[in-house]
């Protein structure tokens, strides 16, 4: 087993305090030891996906973050080795692995969304885990990735006529409903951002885009001023963040982190009439919840590798629906409620008692603030802990399996491969 370099041990001790957050329960434990950990993380910073896009509705012009589109940062890099110093640090502490030691082949496995930024936030991970230690970032082809992507490429499509019906309860009943209820942030952004006097649209103004709901590819979505409203809600987000001036931010309005949370309204709003949806998010997250229920299980035939510690690592989509479809709410630092932030992720451990033989779960969502983004602090992130089945925070791992099992839709999930 290859030792790591005295240099690599004091990054991984120093800056750091045992100490979480207020945000954090207490997890009692006493008599139990963790054997495993799954977890599933949102890829780090990055700029908008289509600049051009939000440009095309805006008379400001967008600041260049430095980096290509879509792609992750080296700033949006720094925070997930961050986020990797402070898991392993946790780790060691609990007996996962041997301080100071590279793991062996073995017990660690990282399956990351074929997206490029995705497969750099997991080499990112792995750096900041396992400094030196070879650890290896796996992942499907992008036309063959049915776990991150699966309504994309065949796996879980949705039925038109029950995603309308879904989205339109969700909307409050109608489409009307939700246009009045999104009004507001709609106009706020459209001031914000301001109205191009030219543009390929009968009107350049946000506010005066038609809603509606559209049949594309058989699929039902969103049409209106939401999708690119929300899309302009993560790149401010995105830039401060990403540290970028505050006079860069919002075009100037985005001071501070309580700024940036208040035009995330429309975010919030797409979420909630997409990915929260619960039965967009049973067909969407089925597929991996199944595969971590038999990541949990001893004998979890058919599942993932058999690492002591896996890494899933996909987009805020993969964290929302699986969110959803597990009933976790949560709410840290400023982000608005349920937020899939950038690096956020959600914690599986399992706990066993060498006595008894009892196995049990524990599942908490980890995330860095705002602040501690832009300033890339070495403090630990916040976490919130899954508030448990039956009152049980420590879950018994038969009764987790027996009812996360209940939720999972048979139909939207398959085999999974986990070959390059």
């Amino acid at each position: 087993m290859m030792k790591l370099t005295l240099r690599h041990r004091l990054v991984l001790l120093v800056g750091f305090c045992l100490n979480l957050p207020v945000q954090a329960a207490a997890l009692d434990t006493t008599g139990l030891r963790l054997d495993k950990v799954v977890l599933v993380m949102r890829h780090g910073i990055r700029p908008a996906t289509d600049t051009a896009e939000l440009q095309s509705w805006s008379s400001k012009t967008w600041p260049n973050f430095g980096t290509r589109d879509g792609q992750l940062t080296a700033h949006g890099r720094a925070a997930i080795v961050l986020l990797g110093q402070w898991q392993r640090h946790k780790l060691d502490e609990l007996g996962l692995f041997k301080a100071g030691q590279c793991p062996q082949s073995e017990e660690t496995f990282v399956w990351s969304s074929p997206v490029a930024r995705t497969q750099a936030t997991s080499a990112a991970l792995v750096e900041g885990m396992f400094p030196g230690c070879g650890v290896a970032v796996h992942h499907a082809r992008e036309s063959e990735d049915r776990l991150f992507h699966g309504s994309e490429n065949g796996l879980a499509s949705l039925d038109p006529s029950r995603t309308q019906a879904a989205i339109l309860l969700a909307m409050g009943g109608s489409i009307d409903a939700a246009r009045q209820r999104y009004a507001a942030p709609v106009l706020a952004m459209q001031r914000l951002v301001g109205v191009p006097t030219q543009c390929d649209k009968k009107t350049c103004a946000l506010s005066k885009q038609p809603w509606g709901l559209k049949n594309k590819n058989s699929t039902i979505k969103l049409a209106g001023p939401l999708s690119v409203g929300a899309a302009m809600s993560e790149t401010i987000r995105m830039q401060y963040a990403e540290g970028l001036p505050l006079n860069q931010v919002a075009f100037g309005e985005g001071r501070n982190a309580a700024d940036v949370s208040r035009l995330m309204a429309l975010r919030s709003g797409k979420y909630a009439l997409s990915n929260h949806v619960p039965y967009i998010a049973q067909r969407g997250a089925s597929q991996l919840l199944e595969q971590i229920l038999l990541a949990l299980q001893p004998d979890g035939a058919g599942g993932p590798p058999g690492a002591k510690w896996l890494a899933y690592v996909g987009h805020d989509s993969n964290i929302a629906q699986l969110r959803t479809l597990l009933g976790f709410d949560w709410k840290i630092a400023e982000y608005p409620e349920n937020d899939a932030s950038p690096g956020g992720t959600i914690f599986f451990e399992r706990w066993v008692n060498d006595r008894t033989g009892e196995q049990y779960v524990s599942l908490a969502y980890v995330a860095q603030s705002l602040d501690q983004l832009r300033s890339l602090s070495n403090t630990p992130p916040y976490q919130v802990q899954y508030p448990g089945i039956a009152d049980a925070v420590l879950i018994p791992l038969n009764n987790f399996v027996t009812e996360m099992e209940k939720r999972i839709d048979p139909s939207a999930t398959e085999s999974q491969r986990y070959t390059d």
